[in-house]
């Protein structure tokens, strides 16, 4: 198990939650764990008027017949977002394709020139969403909303040992994808907390 300061650093450098402000577009990155609270927080974006657009990115995967972006999606509209404030991309199958799949609606929403792109995902997730955004689509400033989830929480999560080791799973894969490329050094910003 980590110590104090290895759980601080995690939180600090990797479990990203910026506090909400106005940006051009929310990126909600797909998964099946965690869909209420990702719906949840892309929808209190768009309630808030923070972010008048919302693209939910992810594909099928197993666990229901439908895509990740339409099984969230349905949840967002549920939360009293529009359906026309949603861009849905439905076949990406990894963080990298989120993104790369999702661009060229993006453009066609003519939202390439957006200045600010909040990324919603998992807890512990946030550094490597926009870091893979940043590789792809540098130009807009990018900030993170974390979705806790069962063990998965911010000042908890080295206290199960699944949740730990999804956590310090994740923290692995930034080296590692910075050596092949998938993702590009970003100078985040402070986080607060969740």
């Amino acid at each position: 198990m980590p110590d104090a300061g290895e759980i601080a650093r995690i939180e600090r450098d990797h479990c990203l939650d910026h506090p909400a402000e106005a940006a051009d577009l929310a990126i909600v990155f797909g998964n099946r764990i965690a869909v209420a609270g990702m719906a949840q927080a892309a929808a209190s974006l768009f309630l808030k008027c923070h972010a008048p657009r919302i693209l939910v990115t992810g594909g099928a995967t197993p666990g229901g017949p439908d895509t990740e972006a339409t099984v969230i999606a349905d949840a967002i509209v549920a939360f009293g977002v529009p359906s026309d404030a949603l861009i849905l991309e439905h076949r990406a199958t990894h963080t990298g394709e989120n993104v790369t799949l999702s661009l060229p609606l993006i453009a066609a929403a003519g939202l390439l020139s957006a200045r600010r792109v909040f990324c919603i995902g998992l807890f512990c997730t946030g550094r490597r969403y926009a870091m893979t955004l940043h590789r792809h689509w540098p130009a807009p400033e990018k900030r993170c909303r974390a979705v806790e989830y069962g063990p998965v929480r911010r000042g908890a999560w080295h206290l199960d040992a699944r949740a730990c080791d999804r956590v310090l799973g994740e923290v692995a894969k930034v080296p590692r994808y910075l050596a092949a490329g998938h993702i590009a050094e970003w100078p985040s910003l402070p986080a607060g907390p969740i």
